[in-house]
């Protein structure tokens, strides 16, 4: 199993330019200021605990979500593993139609800038996006779920020893 870790450690910083892209122009049409990057970008225990009244928003959570094995030799298979990216942000009332759905589309094309060709370790294959639903749109906030995943092969063994076996080593027990 392939750890999550380094997706998430990814995903805590904004992208060159995020700030002056889409959030910017949504914000200046909604009067506010810019929307700032994810407030929490963690994983599945703490998506599990959210309070979603008590929640910083905007926030994202790397989950795993399947994967799938096709056997590559003796010890060896190729491994396809796919996450969610959940990204929540507010879902404001507003007087212009779209700017909730502008506002999540700017953030998802970050976290896909983030994502999309990075190789998560040595053995692992560039991420590929897969696509994304609705988890919940409510009054308050919008969940939205983009799946991605990659490939690595995975081997079981243990090296062969430094030195070739040769004797027997008496320890002096006996059975």
């Amino acid at each position: 199993m392939i750890s999550l870790t380094p997706l998430i450690a990814r995903l805590a910083e904004a992208p060159e330019g995020f700030a002056a892209a889409g959030a910017v122009q949504s914000a200046a049409r909604q009067g506010a200021a810019p929307r700032q990057w994810f407030r929490q970008v963690a994983g599945a225990a703490e998506f599990a605990q959210v309070r979603p009244e008590a929640l910083p928003l905007p926030a994202c959570w790397v989950i795993r979500a399947a994967d799938s094995v096709r056997h590559a030799g003796e010890r060896a298979e190729h491994v396809t593993l796919a996450f969610d990216v959940v990204i929540a942000i507010t879902n404001a009332r507003s007087h212009r139609p779209g700017e909730t759905d502008d506002l999540l589309l700017a953030y998802r094309e970050a976290v896909k800038t983030l994502l999309l060709g990075w190789e998560a370790a040595p053995d692992v294959r560039p991420l590929k996006f897969s696509g994304g639903r609705v988890l919940e749109y409510t009054e308050g906030d919008l969940y939205w779920a983009d799946r991605y995943e990659y490939q690595a092969v995975i081997t079981n063994y243990l090296p062969d020893p430094a030195n070739p076996f040769d004797c027997i080593d008496s320890t002096g027990e006996t059975l």
